[in-house]
Order: structure tokens, then C-alpha cells, then sequence
């Protein structure tokens, strides 16, 4: 029996990365289809290579996460790429994507592209934002700056690369595979959009088999699930320093007098723009919790 890890599936065939290296074309056996399991990319499996027949996979292992867009498992780490002045970033979806990261046990990091196209400032503004929320890097697919640091965190993982449309995302693989060449779309003159390029999920394996990377189509977004207002600050690292100075143990971190966050936030140690979303994120999650028992 042989281990592997899937890297992509077309039409009923797996492609199989074994732990030397060489990709093995499998097939699934009947019972996953009977038991209404669908191999995916990521799944750690054992195989059997039979003569002239190709593989077949005979079990999957346990997974630790499930992203629907793309259909992928077992990420390790999502990378968020935004451009660092067009098309201009969306501050509100990068929070809501970081909360759905950290709430999966993923751990995220923000990357800022374009960066030999954008004034500092601009950059800056960026890179002030989310320093102390995650990991956040500098680079340019263009120039080819800040990429050997890119690598030397994809090691060791497999990381899905998520963003809005326009960011660059296929032009960083290609700078970072180069045996690959991704269609890459940039934006629409007519909307200032990204155009849609990506197809399908499969994982591309870093030189020396260290990491794998996943592209996906637009902005990704994990399963919608519901967070509890009381949960909300949780997934705010640049947060959780302040919150045990809050007079009350469970403090939203709004009206509350006393409030070790606002107090980080006036003294400017916490982005007062994160926090205003921070706040209308909040909103929301409240509103839900209000529908939910309507």
C-alpha cells in the first residue's frame, strides 16, 4: 500500500503525489461512491498500483478541514492576496474572510502585491491595517520582490491562495512555478474588475515537493457558519492583548465602560478603521442571533 496526497481530479481520475514524488493516475473504488464520499484535492491517501491498470485509492484519510470554494481539504494555511492600490482593496471582506480563516483553525496571512506599482503610502496603509491581525508580507509577482520570503512560508504546507479578483494571485504562481502558466486576467476596462481565469482546484507542488498551493476562482469563502457576538473578538488577534483589561469578562467591546480594546484603540495601538468594522461586523452578528429566534 502506497500514501499520497491528491493533487487534483478530472473526470473520474486522481492524480496522486506519492511521498517520492511521482504522480500516479488512480481511480476510486466503488464503496466511496456507495458511502457518498468524493475524493478531493488535499486528501491524504493509501493506494495500490495494479499493472496496466493504473491505481486505486482504498481509504481516505480523516480530514481536518473542508473549504467549499474551491473543493479542497486539509489546508494549512490560506494566503489573502490584495493589491496595494488597484483595484482597490475591500477592508470589510478581508475581515470577514480573516474571521472565517481563524474560526476554521487555519492560519491566515495577507499578502500585499503591486507593490512596484503603488506609492508607500498606499502600501503602508495596508501593511498597518493587518501587522498585528496576521502575518503580512510585501511582495510584487511583477518584480519578483518579497517572493523568496513568500516561499520560504508556503514550505511545509498546503496553502490556498484566496483574494479578490485582479490581485494577482495566478501571476505570484507563476512567478513561484516555473513550469506553469496560468491564464492571468486583470481588470476589465469596462469595470474596473477582475475577469474571471481560474477553472478548478488542484494543488501545484513547490520545488522539492515542500508545500502545495491551491489558486481559486475570485474570492474564496469558507461555509457560512455562524459566530456569536460574545465569539467575534476571538478571531482578533490584534485584540486579545487589551480584552483582559475590560471590566467585564464577557465585553463586546462597544458600549461597555471600561473597555481594555477601546482604550487600545484610542491610544492608537489597534487600526480605528478595523475596529469601526470590527463594530459593524458585530451589528451583524447580532442581527442574526436576533433573526435566528424570531
Amino acid at each position: 500500500m502506497n500514501k499520497g496526497k491528491i493533487l487534483k481530479g478530472i473526470g473520474g481520475f486522481y492524480y496522486v503525489l506519492d511521498e517520492h514524488g511521482c504522480v500516479h493516475e488512480c481511480k476510486a473504488r466503488g464503496r466511496f461512491r456507495n458511502d457518498g464520499i468524493v475524493p478531493l484535492p488535499g486528501d491524504n491517501v493509501l493506494f495500490n498500483l495494479e499493472k496496466g491498470t493504473g491505481g486505486f485509492i482504498e481509504e481516505i484519510e480523516e480530514r481536518k478541514n473542508v473549504l467549499i470554494r474551491p473543493k479542497v481539504v486539509n489546508v494549512d494555511m490560506v494566503a489573502i492576496v490584495v493589491s496595494a492600490e488597484n483595484p482597490k482593496i475591500d477592508f470589510l471582506l478581508c475581515d470577514k474572510l480573516l474571521i472565517s480563516i481563524k474560526k476554521a483553525g487555519i492560519t491566515p496571512l495577507m499578502v500585499i502585491n503591486k507593490c512596484d506599482m503603488a506609492v508607500d503610502r498606499h502600501i503602508d496603509t495596508v501593511y498597518n491595517e493587518y501587522a498585528t491581525a496576521c502575518e503580512t508580507i510585501r511582495v510584487s509577482a511583477k518584480s519578483k520582490d518579497g517572493l523568496d520570503h513568500l516561499k520560504s512560508l508556503l514550505g511545509n504546507k498546503c496553502t490556498c491562495l484566496a483574494g479578490q479578483s485582479a490581485t494577482g494571485k495566478s501571476s505570484i504562481l507563476n512567478a513561484l512555478f516555473s513550469d506553469i502558466e496560468l491564464e492571468t486576467g486583470g481588470l476589465s476596462k469596462k469595470t474596473d474588475r477582475g475577469r474571471h481565469t481560474t477553472r478548478h482546484a488542484e494543488l501545484m507542488v513547490l520545488e522539492g515537493f515542500s508545500g502545495t498551493v491551491v489558486d481559486t476562482p475570485g474570492f474564496s469563502f469558507f461555509e457560512d457558519t455562524e459566530i456569536l457576538p460574545e465569539q467575534l473578538s476571538l478571531f482578533y488577534d490584534d485584540m486579545t492583548p487589551y480584552a483582559g483589561d475590560c471590566r467585564f469578562s464577557l465585553c463586546l467591546h462597544a458600549d461597555e465602560p471600561d473597555c481594555g480594546v477601546k482604550k487600545a484603540v484610542e491610544k492608537g495601538k489597534i487600526s480605528k478603521n478595523r475596529y469601526q468594522r470590527y463594530l459593524e461586523i458585530l451589528k451583524e452578528c447580532q442581527e442574526k442571533r436576533l433573526r435566528k429566534y424570531d
